[in-house]
C-alpha cells in the first residue's frame, strides 16, 4: 500500500511540473530573452519616475510628460504612455518586452509604457 502511495505521490508531482513548465509565460525558445527584455522595460520605467518624481506626473499638464517620455528614450528603449486618454508615443513594431502601469493621482488616470525595440 505505501509504494500505492508512493508512486501516485511521484505520478501527481511530475504532473504538476509539467503542467507549471507548459503555462509558463515565457516559452523555452526565447524565454530568457523575453524575461531580460521585460526587466530591462520595467527598470527604464522606474528610473523614470525617479527621475521626474510622482509630483511632477501629478501637476505637469499631458504634454510635458509626453515630451520628458520622449526625452527618456533612447535607441532601444521607448516610453510612451496616456495621461487622461491624451497618448504620448505608440509601441514599435516590433519589441521584445515590454512593461507598464497605471495610477491615478489627483484626480489623473496616467499610463506609462516602456518597450525594448527588437525582432
Amino acid at each position: 500500500m505505501r509504494i500505492l502511495d508512493i508512486g501516485v505521490a511521484a505520478g501527481y508531482g511530475i504532473l504538476c511540473v509539467s503542467l507549471i513548465s507548459l503555462l509558463n509565460p515565457y516559452s523555452f525558445d526565447g524565454g530568457q530573452v523575453t524575461a531580460a527584455s521585460d526587466a530591462r522595460a520595467s527598470a527604464a520605467l522606474a528610473d523614470y519616475v525617479q527621475a521626474v518624481g510622482l509630483s511632477f506626473l501629478a501637476n505637469a499638464p499631458p504634454s510635458e510628460i509626453c515630451s520628458s517620455l520622449q526625452a527618456r528614450s533612447n535607441g532601444t528603449v521607448i516610453l510612451g504612455g496616456s495621461v487622461d486618454g491624451s497618448a504620448c508615443g505608440t509601441a514599435p513594431v516590433a519589441f521584445v518586452g515590454s512593461s507598464g502601469f497605471g495610477f491615478t493621482v489627483q484626480g489623473n488616470q496616467v499610463e506609462i509604457e516602456a518597450w525594448v525595440e527588437g525582432r
